[in-house]
């Protein structure tokens, strides 16, 4: 090239460089012209955990962060933009989002119960359980809802199809429209929940279902990699292990399955990041002990419209309470030391996710950990804090800029900066007026002026300088432009100016007066009310709402932990033991447990040592019993009685869903129970497996459980399994008739005997043969159904007609093993003799008859008879509203039958201990036993006897006394939150209709929609 060639050439460049914008300069590092820069300077930037960088430099290249600090080289070509008295942080992370992805589809549109899958191909059985799928494979990028996000100042989100249990990868998606720069990470998180999603597959139908749903698919994964060889090739499984190492999200529906979701991740080892609620201030001791981090929400509830007092009377004190306490929830967590992220999930409108976030900071949550939650934890969780999250050199440009600290009242997000593009929020020069201010007319004249209202809609008012009277003044703002004016004293003052700063701190102008044209000018000396600073807030509890438990009416302001020393005298005590009922009698218990029995105890002479501790309470003209025991009960349980998926679901269990807030415990605890086993319902011949509780009202579910009690598993037979009364649509799961039924008991009980005898092969082997073999798959199913056969596990049947019984008790005795209870049992007194060779007990009902076909035979005088004929017998509620007079039901067995007083009283005390295996330890007042007690005010088996106590292993959780003083109280609490709310519709807030909600009491029949 010659010399005149190579200077057009030069010429053509730098013509091309000067129409561009851009300086050129040779490539030599920091002037290179392929480099895009932009520096920020004069900010102030927040670099997490509490430490800021102001007054400095963020240099970006492209997409990343070249340099940040006070001395930062800025190259020649770089765009500059002074950002004096502005704040940078990290852009937010949302971990949970279906960004970009369309909803699920059903494919089955039959109103035919679908048993199999529809999915072809090699995948798992349930199609709700789909880990092969991937949320890249479905994304499409939706700019309007980016927009919408970027909006609320988050620069990435988590992503994933929210359908089924187990629902595929998620993906971190950037909310750049430039395609390149969209994806963060492909498979950022293995996706669960706790919801079926849109499958119509009959399995599963209950919330302990989907639990053993996600247990079996996790032992069928270990099994698929030990038996890979000898296995068909199947996607899910092999993304169920391929996927295994990355972090698992699940999305859980309720406080109480937070904590079921912790379960199922220490029975396998891993750890769950559990999507809550946001309401976990109700049980924050429970969800601390998880130390399991947590995806928040923050969609608080609206205000309800109480005007009406009907309206008002049909909201329940517990969904008051949510509302009042909503926006405390996050403070509570970071008070615990709970690790969370915040997320805009389950809002209608996402314009209100920071709004209610400010909302979290005024009510304690502090500025440092409301911006970690927002940034670099989220990253953490899902391992991409090397690339986003925080403001360091080379990570990705996402970042937003901010008028003020980011959670004061009058701070606004300026601009999103995503992948190291600009997108404008708010224009950059919008100046936040709002404040008191010094105003000087002319030099003489002295006024206050005070500007508030919302940023976007200012109000101000000005008054005589010292005078407390103000009048309402006119402002608009354009750019730095400003015309104020007002009337005060007959005088009108019109005043135009200019804004010195974005911090408005100085406006000056002209007005004309009397004397002409003269200067004005406005001086800042105090900040807009609501402009708190954010960054030093620390936890306080501003509401006066009292968190309780379980969180609604009647709940404990804390829980009783300590059972009390207690010594009842000259009760009358119906000890369900050899000495019958005792008069004039006292009863000592200490530790939980009854200490003594006897006539006026001297304490001087047989507890010395706990006289002093000792609480004496007159039971003069008052009967002290054990507490009644509900042989049959379906209270206390979430989401579904049945999981009637199946003809066998031995593999689900009660105790996976047991509901610790259900009020029926409150009030059958005033009814004088104390335990229930908590049934699964009727709908296949072999059910769930049952949970045996104490009324521990207030305490979690697991501490309801009764430790080391024997297991139970409900069977049925009769209408209910054969699905006789379920539709006509409903005539493709086998069973169909009662013959069907004894197949299915037979077949199962096959299986677990061919499942045992391949345990019992593996466990035969020595530790070298072991290594060599491979264990079993391992089965829940077959478990339960094994360990019946090793009399682990015991077995209670819903039952009506005598051939029935006839029938299950042949299948039982071919089988070996033995059908412990047979429950309802209306026909039993045809069959008593029978019940008694085969060694089963019958809880029944006391006077249940006719209410459908199959008790067409039934009689009152049931009970009686099985129990003349030497069965063990019960009466049970298997009803929310009879538990809590099953006093009363016991009474009928005196009425049908002649049966004395004592014996009446255990059928529903020491008989159902005994059903359950748990008469060492309570049914009776004897030394050493539980001490679950209540005094009654009559005779136990009058219509006129009232609970006066209850206790459970020493501790009083019903009181009559303390229950009339929560009545009165409850009233108080809803009165004040009533005025609350009726001052927020005043105020212009936004309402929400009251809905009447009717509680579900779960029968043996009922199934979920």
């Amino acid at each position: 090239m010659n010399v005149r060639a190579f200077t057009s050439f030069l010429c053509l460049i730098l013509l091309a460089s000067l129409l561009s914008g851009q300086s050129w300069a040779p490539q030599n590092g920091a002037n290179n012209p392929q480099k895009h820069y932009t520096a920020f300077t004069h900010a102030n930037l927040y670099l997490g955990e509490g430490k800021w960088l102001s007054d400095a430099t963020l240099l970006i290249r492209e997409n990343r962060i070249e340099a940040i600090g006070k001395e930062v080289e800025i190259p020649a070509n770089a765009i500059v933009k002074d950002v004096q008295g502005k704040f940078i942080y990290p852009s937010f992370i949302d971990l949970y989002t279906e960004f970009g992805i369309s909803k699920a589809a059903a494919k089955n549109k039959s109103r035919k119960p679908q048993l199999e899958s529809k999915k072809e191909g090699p995948f798992y059985w349930s199609e709700s359980v789909k880990p092969e799928v991937g949320a890249l494979n479905l994304f499409h990028f939706d700019e309007k809802e980016a927009k919408a996000f970027r909006k609320e100042g988050f620069g990435a989100v988590l992503s994933h199809q929210q359908d089924g249990v187990i629902r595929g990868t998620s993906s971190l998606i950037a909310l750049t429209e430039e395609e390149g720069n969209q994806l963060l990470l492909d498979e950022a998180a293995m996706q669960y929940s706790f919801f079926k999603g849109v499958s119509k597959q009959t399995y599963p139908t209950s919330l302990m279902g989907i639990i053993a749903l996600i247990r079996q698919a996790h032992y069928d994964a270990q099994a698929y990699v030990n038996h890979r060889e000898k296995t068909d090739f199947n996607r899910s499984l092999e993304a169920l292990n391929e996927k295994n190492q990355l972090p698992k999200i699940i999305a859980v529906g309720s406080t109480l399955s937070e904590l079921r979701a912790d379960e199922i991740a220490n029975e396998f080892d891993f750890d769950f990041i559990i999507k809550g609620v946001g309401k976990e201030y109700e049980r924050i001791d429970a969800i601390k002990a998880m130390q399991a981090p947590l995806i928040v929400p923050v969609n608080y509830p609206k205000p309800y419209a109480v005007s009406d007092p009907y309206d008002a009377m049909q909201l329940p004190l517990a969904k008051m309470k949510e509302w009042a306490l909503a926006d405390e929830n996050l403070a509570y967590l970071e008070k615990a030391q709970i690790p969370f992220t915040i997320s805009a999930t389950d809002l209608k409108k996402k314009g209100d996710f920071l709004a209610n976030v400010k909302r979290a900071v005024k009510k304690g949550l502090s500025h440092d950990a409301a911006v970690y939650a927002l940034s670099l934890f989220p990253a953490k969780l899902i391992q991409a804090d090397s690339i986003i999250g925080k403001l360091e050199k080379n990570y990705r440009a996402n970042f937003i800029l901010v008028s003020d600290t980011l959670f004061k009242e009058h701070a606004v997000l300026i601009s999103n900066w995503v992948e190291g593009k600009e997108y404008q929020l708010l224009n950059d020069e919008k100046i936040d007026l709002r404040g008191n201010y010094s105003l000087n007319v002319n030099k003489k004249l002295q006024f206050d002026l005070v500007v508030e209202g919302e940023l976007e809609k200012l109000k101000a008012k000005v008054a005589k300088k010292g005078k407390p009277d103000f009048e309402s003044a006119k402002i608009s703002l354009e750019a730095n432009r400003i015309n104020l004016w007002f009337r005060l004293e007959e005088q009108l003052y019109r005043l135009s100016g200019v804004v010195s700063d974005s911090l408005s701190r100085i406006w000056t102008g002209k007005t004309i007066v009397d004397e002409g044209w003269v200067d004005w000018a406005a001086i800042k000396k105090g900040e807009f009310e609501g402009n708190v600073d954010s960054t030093k807030a620390t936890f306080q509890q501003v509401a006066t709402t009292k968190i309780t438990y379980p969180n609604m009416a009647f709940g404990w302001d804390s829980l009783p932990q300590t059972a009390e020393t207690i010594i009842f005298r000259n009760a009358t005590v119906w000890t369900n033991e050899e000495d019958g009922i005792l008069r004039n009698h006292d009863v000592v218990i200490h530790e939980g447990k009854i200490k003594m029995v006897g006539y006026k105890i001297d304490l001087d002479i047989m507890f010395p040592e706990l006289k002093n501790k000792m609480r004496e309470i007159d039971a003069t003209d008052l009967h002290l019993t054990s507490g009644i025991i509900d042989e049959h009960s379906h209270i206390a349980i979430s989401r579904g009685v049945n999981e009637a998926g199946k003809a066998i679901t031995a593999e689900v269990s009660i105790g996976d869903v047991v509901n610790a807030d259900d009020i029926n415990i409150y009030r059958q605890l005033a009814g004088g129970v104390t335990a229930s086993q908590l049934l699964h319902g009727s709908a296949n011949p072999i059910g769930g497996q049952s949970a045996l509780i104490k009324l521990r009202w207030g305490q979690t579910p697991e501490k309801m459980k009764i430790q080391d009690a024997d297991g139970f598993i409900k069977f049925a037979l009769g209408e209910n399994v054969k699905q006789s009364n379920w539709g006509d649509h409903r005539t493709v799961r086998f069973p169909q008739t009662r013959m069907g039924v004894e197949q299915v008991f037979y077949d199962g009980f096959i299986r677990a005997k061919e499942y045992q005898a391949e345990w019992e092969i593996y466990n035969a082997k020595n530790k070298r043969e072991k290594r060599k073999a491979q264990a079993p798959r391992i089965d829940l199913e077959l478990e339960a159904l094994s360990e019946i056969l090793d009399t682990q596990r015991f077995i209670t049947c819903h039952s009506y007609i005598q051939s029935e019984i006839n029938m299950l008790m042949h299948v039982a005795d071919s089988m070996k093993f033995r059908v412990n209870t047979f429950t309802h049992i209306l026909e039993g007194y045809k069959v008593a003799e029978k019940l008694k060779a085969h060694g089963a007990a019958a809880s029944t009902f006391s006077d249940w008859w006719a209410y459908k076909f199959e008790v067409n035979d039934a009689i009152p005088y049931n009970g009686a008879i099985l129990h003349n004929q030497g069965v063990l017998t019960a009466f049970n509620s298997d009803d929310a509203e009879m538990g809590r007079r099953l006093n009363q039901e016991a009474a009928k067995a005196m009425k049908y039958g002649g049966v004395s007083a004592e014996e009446a009283w255990k059928f529903v005390t020491l008989n159902p201990a005994k059903m359950l295996h748990l008469d060492h330890r309570m049914g009776s007042i004897a030394k050493g036993k539980d001490a679950d007690l209540v005094l009654w005010s009559d005779h136990p088996l009058s219509v006129y006897a009232k609970v006066k106590q209850t206790y459970i292993d020493g501790i009083c959780y019903y009181d009559e006394a303390r229950d009339k003083a929560m009545q009165k109280q409850v009233m108080r609490e809803r009165e004040r939150l009533i005025s609350l709310m009726l001052e927020e519709e005043k105020a212009g807030k936004a309402i929400q209709k009251v809905k009447e909600e009717k509680k579900k009491n779960y029968e043996c029949n009922t199934l979920e929609p």
